[in-house]
């Protein structure tokens, strides 16, 4: 089963050029050179640039401990040890990975578009909200040019929490999602099942992945 890690990190304002640098030449040299490195990406909150938001993914365990004992990733975590003032760690179980099947390498000089969803789902209605979910996220990735990658996973201790990571090719790309047909089913199809939603529009730093890929739990 594929690895899925999502990081809410607080850097030191004065910090943050050390920080967007050494991050990504850890992510730029992983994907290049790590094989079961799968997805990478480094973004922040448009208010605050120091309130940074990381989601991974690695093809299972033992492509993580390749990432994690790579030089890299070593000097990433001597920077974060003195740049860091706040660290939260969400452990999640992946439910459903798809990309175009390009590679992706987009920087903070990109104009692509990530976000950040959380939806809580009540648990007697997870399988009618997966489908609904499931085939919009499918639609979107196959149907639509500026979709570039969608995931769900949710949270280890409470499956009822869900997290989307969301990368569009442009804003443009996201409003444009959200008047197809498949998203608006959506929407109306889960309207009574969710029990609590919230969407944070993200800024990208660094988002990069191996293309193609696609796995369901």
């Amino acid at each position: 089963m594929p690895i899925t890690r999502l990081f809410r990190l607080v850097a030191d304002p004065t910090q943050l050029d050390r920080f967007g640098s050494v991050g990504e030449q850890n992510l730029m040299t992983s994907i290049t050179n790590e094989p079961g490195t799968l997805s990478m990406n480094a973004t922040h909150l448009p208010a605050d640039a120091s309130v940074n938001y990381v989601f991974e993914i690695y093809a299972d365990q033992a492509a993580y401990e390749v990432h994690a004992a790579s030089p890299q990733f070593k000097a990433y975590g001597t920077m974060a040890s003195e740049v860091l003032t706040g660290r939260s760690v969400y452990p999640c179980n992946p439910q459903l990975l798809l990309e175009k099947s390009e590679a992706l390498r987009a920087t903070s000089a990109s104009a692509v578009a990530p976000r950040l969803a959380r939806v809580v789902v009540p648990a007697e209605n997870d399988v009618a909200f997966r489908d609904a979910v499931f085939t919009n996220m499918r639609a979107s990735v196959a149907e639509e040019p500026g979709v570039l990658a969608m995931y769900a996973v949710t949270l280890a201790d409470d499956p009822t929490t869900w997290y989307f990571w969301e990368v569009y090719a442009s804003e443009e790309s996201y409003a444009a999602h959200r008047e197809t047909a498949h998203f608006k089913t959506y929407i109306a199809a889960t309207a009574d099942l969710v029990s609590d939603k919230e969407l944070t529009p993200l800024v990208p730093d660094t988002l990069v992945n191996q293309g193609g890929l696609s796995w369901q739990a």
